[in-house]
């Protein structure tokens, strides 16, 4: 190797390197915040709860406060009820259709008790996770909550 090519794969070098070390140092940690993530939890459910037929729903759960769950870190929350007014009258088949209408936002079922009917989902991106209840006669409850993560600011 020539004294030139060493020169020039030696600077090369130390500008990659530089490069990773100023990213590395200077970039927030990957993911949301709590708030941030929050924000999505009540878009998917507020969106959830508007496609289909529902009617006295209620705030559950306002969320909007950081609930602390490590050092620096918080989850927040955020649940709904309602009345499901379709000509359906079985748990198991409004279960059903919430659980799906999560499944078009990215939810993964994770947990199922079909029982009650109730299951858990998550969401990895945005790391939410989000419980549906329909063990009562036409009526259901959506509640969420999201990783401990980041303390908002």
């Amino acid at each position: 190797m020539t004294r030139l090519a060493f020169i020039r794969f030696g600077w090369a070098a130390i500008v990659v390197l530089g490069i990773l070390a100023v990213g590395a140092c200077s970039s927030d940690p990957p993911g949301p915040t709590a708030a941030q993530a929050e924000a999505t939890l009540k878009a998917d459910i507020d969106w959830l709860v508007k496609s289909t037929h529902a009617k006295d729903v209620t705030v559950t759960d306002g969320g909007g406060e950081d609930i602390p769950c490590g050092e620096g870190k918080a989850k927040r929350t955020y649940g709904v009820a309602g009345v499901d007014t379709s000509s359906v009258d079985e748990p198991v088949i409004i279960f059903n259709m919430l659980t799906g209408g999560l499944g078009k936002r990215g939810y993964k079922v994770v947990s199922v008790d079909w029982e009650k009917p109730s299951n858990e989902s998550i969401k990895n991106e945005s790391r939410i996770r989000i419980t549906v209840d329909s063990s009562r006669k036409k009526h259901f409850e959506l509640s969420g909550e999201t990783q401990c993560l980041r303390a908002s600011l």
